[in-house]
């Protein structure tokens, strides 16, 4: 054998034993076991949600984070469906062309940017991404953050700078920002300026911007400027009217409310409000002025305010505080003897307020038992009670929106005074029987002939219910201290019986017996009397029985007056039916009151009623 030493090289290398030969495909999969190795520990527990593309959109990879965000598992993504599917239509061309230039060249697709993605529930989301190549792939791997509630976010703001800016352009006036200098030189106006004063906008902002100031009515203009600069000092806001000069010359008044606006320094930076026009508003303002001027100036000659009669100067102080009552929503309580008219000036209260188109409920408190006094202001729910077979409105029910009259308030218990404040107040009431509150908007006009400060004092009467109510007193004087409203009472009576033919059949005499008299059941008695007297044709005077008909004359009544023309027994039980007439409406037609206060048992009481012919 020869020697292996003396083979020529070449002829060796022939004889070595021929290397492993290694495949692509072995080569690919190396290499994705090596992305496997360096990638998925940091890739499975990425806070972000991630997955790994391969070249033909498939995702290889789906770290938990990316199943939340989708809804779909890892085992129906992985290796099963392609990116291209969770990206919505509109955006699916986009990123299949960044998926193919990526691919070609890295770099000259964008590596960042934003998509829409459907959820497995069909919901819209906003998706940040951020892409790059696997290094010695050709895959890819992408990372996301949700941004869907900054685009609502953005989107909602969108939303409001357009209804704003929808709502800046119909306003009528013009909203503004401007400098706090005495001209106040404006940075911005709205559209609104253009109806108003009738400028565009571009001449009164910007850099064209010029002074305000010299559009305010020169009266006006240093008020304007001191009533700012002082409410700016107190950290107020401002609130004005004044006039402007348009540039046709034309005066124009507007109201401009505005605040001072701080930089988080501190430092006065501009104002800012809003202006429109209050032309209209002044107008009428200006004339209620000067009617009501007119009407307090005719009212010194007036002898009819309404159903109210009298000229005497305590009625016109009277018909002044109605009018101060009418203008306003406080609470009224009317002070005035039994017959002096309490309800007429309630009344007329209520026609001249606001609140005319709406009920006014009259209620005698006086006449309703204790144990209603509930069901009667609150009403009731069917079934609330035994008998209660229908649902009953309650006095102040009725009276919402308007005013609700209580005639002798000192009746009222301490119990229901909780109750009436509470409802009057804002709380609320709730009928017996029901479960809802309700929540009246009424004004209360009260009444009585007592002295309510008294009933405070021994603890009859609440005190926070008497302030609720006790806001503007009125005091009714009683006919016997305004003598010279007689003769206007005795035309207006007359006329409305149609009877003025008799008023010549009263005497100087009888006018002067009629002037001596006290009147003790005031206005309604002196009705009652001239009542009677067109009716029957005969006049008398209840309650006093009958005094002279002259003071200075030692004669007898003239037979027409008194009751010398009539039998005893007809005179003593016309005399009697008139007694109890008259203490009857005293009492508001009271039974149980007036037959107290007369000292006649009740069942006596109503007897005489019926022997009496009294039906009411």
């Amino acid at each position: 054998m020869k020697d292996h030493k003396n083979i020529p090289a070449r002829n060796l290398k022939k004889r070595e034993s021929p290397k492993p030969q290694i495949r692509v495909s072995d080569q690919a999969e190396s290499r994705s076991d090596d992305v496997d190795a360096r990638y998925m520990t940091v890739f499975e527990k990425s806070g972000a949600p991630a997955i790994i593309i391969e070249a033909d959109m498939t995702i290889l990879r789906a770290n938990p984070k990316f199943e939340q965000l989708t809804g779909f598992s890892k085992r129906e993504i992985e290796g099963r469906m392609k990116w291209r599917q969770f990206v919505v239509e509109e955006d699916r061309e986009r990123m299949e062309r960044y998926h193919t230039l990526r691919r070609i060249n890295e770099a000259i697709a964008p590596d960042e940017y934003e998509c829409k993605t459907t959820h497995k529930s069909g919901e819209l989301r906003y998706i940040f991404m951020k892409v790059g190549m696997i290094p010695g792939t050709r895959k890819s791997i992408a990372s996301f953050t949700d941004i869907t509630p900054l685009k609502q976010t953005e989107q909602a703001l969108r939303e409001s700078e357009r209804r704003i800016s929808t709502l800046m352009g119909n306003l009528p006036g013009m909203a503004y920002r401007g400098q706090n200098d005495p001209r106040r030189t404006m940075i911005f106006l709205s559209q609104g300026c253009r109806g108003l004063i009738g400028i565009d906008p571009p001449p009164l902002s910007g850099e064209t911007a010029c002074a305000y100031a010299d559009l305010i009515h020169l009266d006006d203009r240093e008020m304007v400027h001191r009533k700012i600069q002082a409410a700016i000092a107190k950290g107020h806001s401002y609130e004005l009217v004044y006039r402007v000069i348009l540039t046709e010359g034309v005066e124009k008044w507007v109201w401009e409310k505005g605040v001072a606006v701080y930089s988080p320094d501190n430092v006065l930076v501009a104002l800012e409000g809003f202006i429109t026009d209050f032309t209209d508003q002044k107008r009428s303002e200006q004339a209620l002025v000067q009617e009501n001027m007119r009407l307090r100036s005719s009212m010194k000659e007036r002898w009819q305010f309404g159903n109210i009669v009298g000229k005497s100067p305590p009625m016109q102080k009277v018909y002044e505080l109605i009018l101060n009552a009418a203008a306003s929503d406080a609470g009224v309580i009317i002070y005035g003897e039994s017959g002096t008219g309490k309800e007429l000036v309630a009344r007329a209260i209520h026609d001249m307020s606001k609140r005319n188109r709406m009920n006014f409920v009259p209620i005698n408190c006086g006449a309703i038992p204790e144990n209603l006094f509930e069901s009667e202001f609150f009403g009731y729910k069917r079934g609330a009670f035994s008998g209660a077979h229908i649902a009953k409105k309650g006095y102040i029910d009725m009276a919402d929106g308007g005013t609700l009259f209580l005639d002798e308030m000192g009746e009222i218990s301490l119990n229901m005074q909780v109750k009436l404040l509470r409802a009057i107040e804002g709380g609320g009431y709730t009928p017996l029987g029901g479960n809802d509150v309700h929540k009246p908007n009424i004004r209360i006009v009260a009444a009585t002939n007592r002295k309510l400060k008294d009933f405070v004092r021994k603890g009859l009467m609440r005190e926070d219910f008497f302030y609720r109510i006790h806001i503007i007193p009125i005091h009714i004087p009683p006919l016997r201290e305004r003598k010279e409203d007689l003769p206007l009472l005795i035309d207006y009576f007359l006329q409305k019986y149609d009877k003025t033919d008799r008023l010549e059949m009263i005497t100087d005499k009888i006018m002067k017996s009629m002037d001596h008299y006290d009147w003790p059941g005031n206005v309604r008695e002196l009705q009652n009397v001239l009542h009677r007297y067109a009716t029957l044709n005969r006049l008398d005077f209840i309650d006093s029985y009958m005094k002279d008909l002259s003071r200075d004359s030692p004669h007898k009544a003239e037979p027409e007056i008194g009751y010398e023309t009539e039998d005893y027994q007809t005179a003593l039980k016309r005399f009697e039916k008139d007694f109890i007439r008259n203490a009857l409406e005293r009492h508001q037609w009271h039974k149980e009151k007036t037959a107290k206060s007369l000292g006649i048992p009740l069942r006596t009481f109503f007897r005489k009623l019926k022997k009496l012919g009294f039906k009411k």
